[in-house]
């Protein structure tokens, strides 16, 4: 639980950075406050989703997922990658 705590003071402290930094950059005519304004947004939920409690719940049933998926899944994205690593060796340069 002191884990739990920790964590949650640390999201927390990020979020009031974040939060600090986006009202501090508020007036500027960049788009940095939203970027500070998403990251405290972003660690505001987080800090409340280790603050809350946990509600206890049963165990899901164990679900069937056919080999053939994941073996999909993963040739397509070793295609891919070297799809990307073959169009970065022989790509025209200009």
């Amino acid at each position: 639980m002191k884990g739990r705590r920790i964590l949650a003071g640390v999201l927390g402290l990020a979020g009031l950075v974040g939060a600090g930094m986006a009202v501090i950059t508020w007036s500027e005519p960049d788009g940095g406050r939203w970027m500070f304004a998403a990251f405290a947004a972003l660690f505001g939920v987080l800090t409340y989703a280790v603050v809350r409690p946990a509600k206890p719940r049963e165990p899901a049933p164990t679900r069937f997922v056919p080999a053939w998926f994941f073996d999909g899944a993963i040739l397509v994205s070793a295609v891919l990658i070297l799809l990307v690593i073959a169009s970065c060796i022989f790509g025209r340069k200009p």
